[in-house]
């Protein structure tokens, strides 16, 4: 949970924030769940990808 805690910080969530996330998430920590909380507050994910909307640049342009 620590690293997670870090990785809040260096990402300048604030804290407040963090501990609110960290008392929501404390029996079910993940990093899954962590995103989600974020996004609830109005901040970006930190942790996980969703591929679906993902956009990629495959370089193969004849340009």
């Amino acid at each position: 949970m620590e690293s997670l805690i870090y990785e809040l910080r260096a990402n300048d969530i604030k804290e407040k924030d963090i501990e609110a996330i960290m008392n929501r998430i404390k029996n079910r920590v993940s990093e899954k769940n962590v995103d989600i909380e974020l996004e609830k507050l109005g901040y970006p994910k930190i942790f996980t990808i969703d591929y679906d909307d993902y956009e990629y640049d495959y370089g193969d342009d004849d340009d």
